[in-house]
């Protein structure tokens, strides 16, 4: 199925844009209405508003506008904007909610993409859709300030791979297809996100092995998403350099490896 959205959100804080579906599913009916939220005069007077709380967003004139500011904006920028979303939904703003699900709903897209097969995909895709929401309105804004939309992402994994009674009591691979898994990663662009190797990190996050952000690096340079490279261009992403992210993923491999093998029984 075609990639959704109004926006594909990597870590780095930019943005990939592309056409939106318009299909009667649920993410086409969220792009249908979110075309006629920024059609809407009204709410125009609610985004003018925000600023009122939240000067991340002062100057912010329309949806339209939020959303092109944070396509444009460096991963800072766009933290700090996410932010003030986020803090406002959580005040009650379903607006400000609104406007962050529809943000990442490229995120949510290809986690259910991921997950295909375990259910009907509309029934996955609904339920990725889902935990998004409930992971914009938990989302600790205070604890987890920086690399939001990352955080954003991992959080609605974990919470779909939940969902899916992925069985997280038990070891999900041997460490030996662990380092087969991860030694020779997929460097071309269009290769999709392996189901296991999804999984293992969920189950490393979960049990402390890596952090979300790191598990975030490991998905986007072993296994990125169709028609963004990885490797090196994901390294770039991240803010890293290739000699840095490769580092980085080793050692986090590494530790996961360490945890495979604490859980498997002697």
């Amino acid at each position: 199925m075609p990639t959704t959205t109004v926006s594909t959100r990597g870590t780095s804080g930019r943005t990939r844009t592309g056409a939106r579906r318009r299909d009667g599913g649920l993410v086409g009916r969220l792009n249908a209405e979110w075309a006629r939220l920024c059609a809407d005069d009204a709410t125009s007077t609610v985004v003018a508003s925000w600023s009122d709380d939240q000067q991340a967003l002062a100057g912010r004139a329309s949806l339209d506008d939020v959303e092109r500011t944070v396509t444009e904006a460096d991963r800072l920028d766009a933290d700090r904007i996410l932010l003030a979303l986020l803090r406002l939904a959580q005040d009650g703003d379903e607006l400000a909610a609104r406007t962050v699900l529809q943000l990442m709903l490229g995120k949510a897209v290809r986690i259910a993409n991921t997950y295909t097969g375990r259910d009907t995909h509309e029934n996955v895709e609904h339920l990725a859709v889902a935990a998004l929401w409930s992971t914009i309105a938990t989302y600790p804004t205070t604890r987890r300030p920086t690399k939001v939309a990352a955080n954003l992402a991992m959080d609605t994994m974990r919470a779909v791979s939940a969902e899916l009674a992925y069985a997280r009591a038990e070891s999900p691979l041997e460490p030996e297809i662990l380092a087969d898994r991860l030694a020779d990663p997929p460097y071309h662009a269009g290769a999709p996100a392996d189901l296991e190797l999804i999984e293992l990190l969920a189950w490393a996050v979960d049990h402390g092995a890596v952090t979300p952000a790191d598990a975030t690096l490991i998905v986007d340079v072993y296994a990125p998403a169709a028609g963004e490279p990885g490797g090196a261009e994901a390294a770039t992403r991240h803010g890293l350099t290739w000699p840095a992210a490769r580092q980085r993923c080793s050692r986090a491999v590494r530790r996961i490896a360490a945890a495979v093998r604490a859980d498997v029984p002697a």
